[in-house]
């Protein structure tokens, strides 16, 4: 049986985002049975591109063929790297025939209207938000009219429809009720075979980061992800501010980068919080799990998300989190037992909920934050999805 997967993304890069999350997972944790060709990019220049290669993820074998080289995934450019990735992909001669096609977004599904194969698709964040907020970095939200009859035309040849936000499942069925029986929420999950709970101690942890003696110590307020609108990082950085005001001991850890990350700095800089700010650039999830399990807290002050990944990394790293009520948080932050959904966006009521979190480590429990998401792994999220994929290999075998 055959998956064939196309996202742009370096499946061995350090992307930031739960979409690349996602997918990586979804090759990784596939049974033996199901044959993997991901179509991607790479972000090594001595990796060949446009040929096939044998590559493993995990303990997972399957065939990449990256369209092009792309130095920097997390970096934007003013041509998207998912049109160009499309624009590639046109001009590759590949064999479609005979497989499942799954898309991570919907652009490149554009191409494959007219091959006769089974074809799914995947949508990340709470797209209606996403892409009707015109302070959105993403580049379809200048153009949302075109965006939402762009998509409509996509789902029309699709064979299964996923989105990570309910939300997003009840917006599509209340725009396409005619296509309702082919679209199903599928839940984000943590990889616990990297994110877990740590045998050291936090403070044994921190010992082999590259930080200063001086900021390891003291409370740890993480945040990972891209620094845009979306996830509103002077937010992130008010909320801070009002709790460190008690605590100077404290430090704002953000992994990540983004559109906003210069804005970001000079506002850290206007506030005088460079001491307490630490910036550290996208990294691998190998290192990642390292600063979930060192730190205190994940704090997630967004305006809109679908199914925060970072959320279920932290929880199942034994981590508490504070977050806005947003998304499919709730799902999974379970008030005064494995952290706070604040339903406020005011800085003043987050950093109350960080600071009840922080004083009273033993009510948000390392046992609590793991059994918040024992639900959300590999196997009880994606056993479905792979069921699907043979499902519909079945219908390829049975054709004439």
């Amino acid at each position: 049986m055959k998956l064939m997967i196309f996202y742009s993304t370096d499946p061995f890069g350090p992307k930031v985002g739960g979409s690349s999350s996602f997918i990586k997972g979804l090759v990784k944790n596939a049974p033996s049975d199901i044959e993997i060709e991901f179509i991607g990019v790479t972000s090594d220049p001595h990796f060949p591109v446009k040929c096939w290669s044998h590559v493993k993820l995990g303990d997972k074998e399957f065939k990449f063929f990256p369209v092009l080289f792309e130095k920097n995934e997390n970096k934007r450019h003013i041509i998207p790297l998912s049109f160009r990735f499309t624009f590639a992909l046109l001009r590759c001669k590949l064999d479609y025939q005979g497989r499942v096609l799954f898309f991570n977004r919907i652009e490149p599904a554009v191409l494959f209207k007219n091959i006769d194969a089974p074809k799914m698709v995947v949508t990340h964040s709470d797209i209606e938000k996403q892409i009707k907020n015109k302070g959105s970095e993403v580049f379809w939200s200048r153009f949302p009219w075109l965006y939402f009859a762009f998509e409509r035309y996509i789902f029309g040849f699709m064979t299964r429809v996923y989105a990570v936000s309910q939300s997003t499942i009840q917006f599509y069925k209340k725009a396409y009720p005619y296509w309702a029986d082919k679209m199903s929420f599928l839940p984000t999950w943590v990889d616990d075979s990297i994110f877990k709970s740590a045998e050291l101690s936090k403070a044994e942890i921190r010992k082999g980061l590259d930080l200063s003696d001086e900021d390891k110590q003291g409370k740890w307020v993480l945040f990972v992800g891209r620094l845009q609108e979306q996830k509103a990082p002077m937010r992130l950085i008010d909320t801070f501010k009002l709790y460190s005001q008690n605590e100077p001991d404290s430090r704002l850890i953000i992994v990540g980068d983004g559109n906003m990350k210069l804005d970001t700095e000079k506002y850290v800089n206007q506030l005088g919080l460079q001491r307490q700010v630490i910036f550290i650039k996208s990294i691998k999830q190998e290192l990642l799990v390292k600063y979930y399990q060192a730190s205190d807290t994940l704090l997630l002050t967004s305006n809109f998300e679908g199914m925060a990944i970072c959320v279920l990394e932290a929880l199942g790293c034994g981590l508490p989190v504070v977050s806005t009520d947003v998304g499919e948080a709730r799902l999974v932050v379970k008030n005064g037992y494995s952290g706070e959904v604040v339903e406020s966006f005011e800085p003043k009521d987050i950093a109350q909920a960080l600071k009840k979190v922080l004083v009273n480590p033993r009510a948000y429990s390392q046992e609590n934050c793991l059994d918040s998401v024992k639900l959300y792994t590999p196997l009880q999220v994606l056993t479905p999805v792979y069921i699907k994929i043979k499902e519909f290999n079945e219908t390829i075998i049975k054709r004439p």
